[in-house]
């Protein structure tokens, strides 16, 4: 809802996506709930069957529409999610110019358990908020600095 929220609206000063779904077509293919969400909460509404549906209101295909700086958390091995969908609504937005930043917590799933990354996840957030609220971005810049080309 994040990313198709911003596809909506630039009311926001920053957002964050963490392990959200980009392409309602791809998430029916791979996604954990997406055959049986479509069965059900879609009303029998399949890729073939409702291509505005699964075009129109998945964000990618509305990215040129965002201009909210995003960042993205994705759990590398979420098996809800997968997190291909992260990458790209990244991908989109760093080709349309577009403000934005993707984290991938190594080795989690949809949830972040393991204490140190929940940490470093919490951090991170914090982090861009402090950047694009309160135009602090040192914080940001010190866990993760501008690679060198």
């Amino acid at each position: 809802m994040t990313q198709y929220l911003q596809t909506k609206t630039d009311l926001f000063a920053a957002a964050i996506s963490h392990a959200g779904i980009s392409d309602i077509t791809s998430y029916w293919g791979e996604g954990y709930w997406g055959y049986s969400y479509s069965a059900l909460a879609s009303a029998d509404s399949y890729p073939w069957n409702a291509r505005d549906m699964y075009t129109l209101q998945s964000p990618l295909f509305n990215a040129d529409k965002i201009h909210t700086p995003i960042l993205f958390l994705h759990g590398t091995v979420d098996t809800n999610v997968p997190i291909g969908e992260s990458i790209q609504m990244f991908t989109a937005l760093k080709l349309l110019g577009r403000p934005t930043a993707f984290v991938q917590v190594v080795g989690q799933n949809h949830q972040i358990l393991d204490y140190k990354k929940r940490a470093e996840w919490n951090k991170t957030i914090y982090a861009w908020f402090a950047k694009w609220l309160k135009g602090q971005p040192e914080w940001w810049e010190a866990l993760y600095p501008e690679k060198a080309l």
